[in-house]
Order: C-alpha cells, then structure tokens, then sequence
C-alpha cells in the first residue's frame, strides 16, 4: 500500500543518514520529494537511487538550512516542481560534546543556528506553500537528548529541547487556523548513522556501538529506518487527529 500517494514533501540533511531514509520511504510510499543538503552531491547521489527505483520521484537542492534566501528559493523551486508541498521533514542537524564549562560560545551558536533557528526560518516560509495545498504535516526531527539531558552535551540538549517545544507552538498556531496542518516531532535515541561518527572515532565502531547499546533497554542500537516508518505514519492521513505530540524512537531509554 502506497501510503502517502500523490503527497509532495521536502526533506532537509537528505544526504546521509536520517534524512536519506526518510527521504526513500516517503518515495517508496508514492510521494514526490525534494531532497535538500548543503552536500548537494550526496543529496543528488540519493535522489538517484530513489529514482532508479521509483522513476522521477525525487530531486535534490544545494540547500544551507541557516540561510533564509536559501530556504526561500529551495521552498520555490520545490513548490514549482513538485506543484505544492503537503509535507516539510525538518531534519538537518549537527551535534556537539561539550560541557557548561568545555563548550564553546561559537560552537554553542553554532548547533542552535543549525538545529533551531533553521526549523523557524524553514517553517515561517513553508506554510504559505503548504496552506493552499490542504491537509499537511510538518515533521520535526528532535531527539532524546531533548527529553533526557547529558552532563556533556550542553549545546545538543538545549537545541533539541527547542526544537521539542517549538514543535508544540507550532502546531497550536496551525490548529488555530484550522487544523488542516499538523507538527509533531520525532525523538531518536542512539541510531546507526554517521552522527555517532565521533564516538567511533574514539572507541571504534564495534566497542562504541556495544558501549551505546548497553543505555538502550532493548540492547541495540536503532536503524535509519526505525525512525523513517515513523516519520512515514506522521505524513500520512493515518496520522491525522495527531499534532503537537512528541514520538520517541529510543529503545525504552526514556521509559525509566
């Protein structure tokens, strides 16, 4: 069953990781998707595949997410080659390790600037795009770390927990105006993309995985995947008495 047939969506960080697994479910379920990454060949690179699969499907966009001329004309171009825009995946991210006393100021910046400010900046210049089109769904990629706080990721945690509440604010403003569009965000814990690149870097990947897998009540890491069949059921109308409401994709690490 094709899922989200016929929806037009934007996915933001679709080069790698996250965003590229949401970007191939959403196409593997009928939508149509923009793919966008200040890593335009990787971005391309996967529309690619997605195309080979599911012929003229998907298309990328050079995209920095903190620049509001460039959402401006990423949100565009997409409109005018997609002919609306249903869904909005904010997902573009980086991470930072750092306490309150080791963190730097501009790197501090840094993470709010790409994790937070860009979901506003994105966000304010979608909805005109998306209200016409009827019903829709903003997807905003969190994280537990925006739920449970880490001694040393002073700047990911407060970006995360943001862009949680964000969310929320959100989706009260869109249901004032008539509720045809909803926000919700998604909570990953510890998946296997390359944001966990740094911990490999230290312990290698067999022995950071196991350290990591050792937090997660279900004793593995989670797979792209897991959070994409997530974002998969908030695109859809299944999901539509569903907004404001945060999802964790964690393994049971928040059930404590």
């Amino acid at each position: 069953m094709k899922r989200v047939e016929g929806k037009k969506a934007l996915v933001t960080g679709a080069a790698q990781g996250l965003g590229e697994a949401i970007a191939k479910m959403l196409a593997r379920h009928g939508a149509r998707v923009a793919l966008t990454d200040i890593n335009f060949d990787g971005a391309a690179a996967v529309a690619a595949a997605i195309n080979a699969e599911n012929p003229g499907s998907a298309f990328a966009c050079r995209h920095d997410v903190t620049s509001a001329a460039e959402w401006a004309a990423t949100l565009a171009r997409a409109n005018g080659d997609l002919g609306g825009l249903n869904i909005l995946v904010n997902n573009a991210g980086i991470g930072s390790i750092g306490t309150i006393e080791t963190e730097t100021l501009e790197a501090f910046r840094r993470v709010q600037t790409i994790d937070v400010e860009s979901i506003f900046i994105g966000t304010q210049l979608a909805l005109p795009y998306m209200e016409p089109c009827g019903a829709g769904s903003i997807i905003n990629i969190s994280s537990i770390a925006g739920l449970i706080a880490a001694h040393n990721h002073v700047a990911y945690n407060t970006a995360k927990a943001a862009v949680w509440m964000m969310t929320k604010s959100i989706a009260l403003h869109c249901a004032r105006k008539g509720g045809a569009i909803r926000c919700n965000s998604i909570h990953p814990a510890f998946i296997e993309t390359p944001i966990l690149d740094g911990i490999i870097a230290v312990f290698g990947r067999e022995e950071g995985y196991a350290k990591l897998a050792r937090q997660v009540p279900l004793g593995r890491l989670g797979e792209p995947d897991d959070v994409a069949f997530m974002a998969l059921f908030l695109a859809s109308d299944e999901s539509k008495f569903v907004t404001g409401a945060e999802f964790k994709v964690d393994g049971g690490i928040s059930a404590p």
